[in-house]
């Protein structure tokens, strides 16, 4: 089954580039075949590999299923303030009838950390899409620069995400290394995530470093953002369907014991 997973929060500074480009990497790694799409103009520079799609002029949804079809993961990073925008485009194009029918499903992303504001964009997102899509919640730390704080445990915010099904896992802290890294070549996080190969070394190795750390975050909510894969056991069973036998023979056992 394909996946279009949206990457969304009107909230500047939530972690969405930082999520989009840290799950880029992750399905390159697994030569996972994909399309990266971002809604930020300023993106398209020359480390960018990926689409650029104009939400301020009138998107096509043939673009969209163009786009699933070619892909087992379309990955889609709105920028902020544009969020409302691709719920509009959603609404009236009826995108998940669309996308049953082709056999793919959408996860809304909404990066969030312990903030009022934060709290209140997510529960906002999730009230426009409501049971729509899947979700999944990656809780990125406190931003230095944020000073009102709102403890997540107990939230209103929580209760609709957990009323929703969301799953939630917490993204890694920079630690000291890697922030001294950051800081002393004037780079953001998401800023390194796109030019990897360009940096020095020791920003280099502390950056995938902490990329192995998110990538088994992300890999631990299975099937809300990758595609679907038959078990191997699922396979197993498909091979012999049809044969009629309620039981396995001593060879078939053999061979499941290999399959697993």
């Amino acid at each position: 089954m394909k996946k279009l997973i949206v990457v969304a929060n009107d909230l500047e500074g939530s972690g969405k580039s930082t999520f989009a480009r840290s799950f880029q990497h992750l399905l390159t790694n697994q030569e996972v075949k994909h399309l990266f799409i971002t809604t930020d103009e300023q993106d398209m520079d020359d480390s960018f590999s990926g689409d650029y799609w104009d939400f301020d002029e009138d998107l096509e949804i043939s673009q969209l299923i163009l786009a699933i079809d070619r892909n087992d993961v379309v990955l889609l990073d709105v920028r902020s303030g544009s969020a409302r925008l691709w719920y509009e485009f959603f609404a009236q194009n009826e995108v998940d009838t669309l996308l049953a029918e082709i056999d793919a499903t959408m996860t809304l992303v909404i990066p969030c950390h312990d903030s009022e504001r934060c709290h209140e964009e997510l529960v906002e997102l999730a009230e426009l899409f409501s049971d729509s899509t899947d979700y999944v919640i990656p809780h990125f730390p406190m931003p230095a620069e944020r000073s009102k704080k709102q403890a997540w445990k107990g939230s209103y915010a929580a209760k609709v995400t957990d009323y929703l099904g969301a799953l939630h896992f917490e993204m890694p802290e920079l630690g000291k290394e890697l922030a001294t890294a950051l800081e002393s070549h004037d780079l953001t996080l998401s800023q390194a995530l796109t030019q990897l190969d360009e940096l020095p070394r020791f920003v280099e190795v502390a950056v995938m470093q902490w990329l192995e750390e998110i990538s088994k975050a992300i890999n631990g909510t299975g099937e809300y953002v990758l595609p679907h894969q038959p078990t191997k056991l699922k396979k197993f069973f498909n091979k012999f369907q049809g044969t009629g036998k309620t039981s396995f023979s001593g060879s078939q056992k053999r061979v499941l014991s290999r399959e697993l």
